[in-house]
């Protein structure tokens, strides 16, 4: 039997997303195979504490300083983290997520360390390859990101970097100033030092998978990292594929609310379909660098639409009803996306998916009509609608205990 920890950027796991709500299911399943498992999250408020198990899982929060400067993001303490992993002599760490942890607490891990890559935050400041203008980057470089962060900077002290980045707020006050007093430089120091750091953490890694493989060819052709491609599974279960009754698509967007997930133009694109469809947005609302009240003008728009239901966040365990009261899923992101959860979730539902061209959506589901711009999203949505009421193949997924045991012969041997 192994001992296995789970680092993540927060609890309760399921307040943390896709991400949070893949390592909940994941570690509880290892749990039930017979290992001693632990999830592990930063704190910068209190002593390294455990909480009440869940599932079988030991709950921790591990003292973590709290980040009052841009360096300390790559660079800060991990004595604690080394001393609880000294106390509990984990076997493997299996990191998800860094955002209020150092990069350097991958090269600290003193046992078999395995990153699983969910987005970008590791090499991009900002997490998902966006500027602060929404446009696509091609990839870190120190010039690229000098020039795309400090442009935020001047303009906003107090930015968070979107709602993966909230854990470092703190860290930017001091940069923003210092970016601010010098003004625009070809290469910031900070901005080559974090570039740096982001390859040592790269290669401190004993083993790096990727969910997909658009995202593994992106960290190939940066020279960061060779990933496994590794199938995430359905964390849980789905309902059946049944036929729809007759009448208007129903169209479900059930994802963060943010503008890089491309809301705006859903709601712009629903418009023009005059009345021959309805629209279920579903999802939180996390701050978002740049765009304050960003969720609060859409949701006024959408309450001068006929036919779009704001229902906002609601439990992860009220998805699949969610989905069974819908025809098609709509995910118009404008960043390449990694491997969504709601996409696995909608395929195994029968549902017709449209999503980004961008990212690793088509790998996930390859009928999926993938659109790049607003034209593209209202030609598939009026496609949909010309199909009528209809339902998919429900596609197969891993269960959260084969993908456990898949790791346990592979990435932890």
């Amino acid at each position: 039997m192994k001992r296995i920890v789970h680092v993540l950027h927060g609890h309760p796991t399921e307040a943390m997303g896709g991400t949070g709500l893949y390592v909940q299911a994941l570690s509880q399943a290892l749990a039930s195979m017979g290992h001693t498992v632990a999830i592990a999250s930063p704190d910068n408020e209190g002593p390294t504490r455990q909480l009440p198990n869940e599932g079988g899982v030991e709950i921790w929060r591990i003292a973590t300083p709290a980040m009052r400067r841009w360096e300390d993001t790559w660079n800060g303490p991990t004595s604690a983290w080394q001393d609880w992993c000294r106390d509990w002599r984990p076997d493997a760490a299996h990191i998800h997520h860094l955002s209020g942890w150092p990069l350097d607490l991958i090269e600290a891990t003193p046992c078999k360390t395995v990153l699983t890559l969910h987005d970008y935050a590791i090499p991009c400041a900002r997490g998902q390859l966006l500027t602060e203008a929404m446009s696509l980057c091609s990839g870190p470089t120190e010039e690229a990101c000098s020039a795309c962060l400090a442009p935020a900077l001047k303009s906003n002290p107090l930015i968070h970097w979107g709602a993966r980045m909230l854990a470092r707020a703190p860290a930017l006050y001091t940069l923003a100033r210092r970016q601010a007093s010098k003004g625009p430089q070809r290469a910031h120091p900070s901005v080559t030092n974090r570039i740096k750091a982001a390859k040592r953490a790269m290669a401190a890694a004993d083993c790096v998978l990727s969910p997909s493989q658009d995202l593994a060819d992106r960290f190939i052709g940066w020279g960061l990292a060779t990933p496994r491609l590794t199938e995430l599974p359905l964390v849980r279960p789905t309902l059946p594929v049944t036929a729809p009754d007759p009448g208007p698509v129903r169209f479900l967007y059930a994802s963060s609310i943010i503008p890089s997930k491309g809301v705006d133009t859903l709601l712009e694109c629903f418009a023009q379909l005059h009345g021959n469809a309805t629209l279920t947005i579903a999802g939180h609302a996390p701050c978002f660098d740049g765009h304050p009240g960003f969720a609060d003008r859409l949701k006024r728009r959408a309450r001068a639409l006929q036919g779009v239901d704001w229902v906002g966040a609601i439990p992860s365990h009220e998805v699949p009803a969610l989905m069974s009261q819908h025809d098609a899923l709509v995910l118009p992101s404008i960043w390449p996306e990694n491997s969504p959860l709601v996409v696995r979730e909608a395929t195994a539902q029968g549902l017709p998916i449209i999503g980004p061209a961008l990212g690793g959506c088509g790998e996930l589901a390859p009928q999926a009509l993938r659109v790049s711009n607003a034209d593209e999203l209202l030609a598939a949505m009026k496609s949909v609608c010309s199909d009528g009421r209809t339902r998919m193949p429900a596609q197969q997924w891993p269960s959260p205990s084969e993908h456990a045991q898949h790791l346990l012969t592979n990435a932890y041997a």
